[in-house]
């Protein structure tokens, strides 16, 4: 099982995570929700832009400039997808038979517990 490096990145995926609340915000709003840094946030952003996952449009309130970053279809689709592989992945995990690895007498050795 393969992750999509550009999701698995935890500074990503937290912008990713904290746009499915609200799919549009304001820089400042996702900077404060992400605790991400200016620099760490635009970088992030940016490559998820490029990757198509999210949009960054500029645009005026009150005649200052603010940036928008808002998740995409694409954006909410491969996040869906991400969480799925991830729950996939632990219910596989779960579903697998451990083998006792310390047995108290010979009867045990060899058992499996589930």
């Amino acid at each position: 099982m393969r992750f999509d490096p550009i999701i698995t990145n935890a500074g990503r995926l937290t912008i990713l995570t904290a746009l499915c609340d609200e799919a549009k915000q304001d820089f400042v709003t996702l900077r404060r929700t992400t605790q991400l840094t200016d620099g760490n946030l635009t970088t992030h952003a940016r490559k998820l832009a490029g990757a198509g996952l999210v949009t960054i449009e500029k645009a005026s309130r009150a005649g200052k400039p603010v940036t928008f970053i808002t998740l995409t279809d694409e954006g909410k689709a491969a996040l869906t997808r991400h969480v799925a592989k991830l729950t996939s992945s632990v219910t596989v995990q779960r579903a697998v038979p451990v083998p006792i690895a310390y047995a108290n007498n010979e009867q045990e050795q060899g058992a499996w517990i589930d």
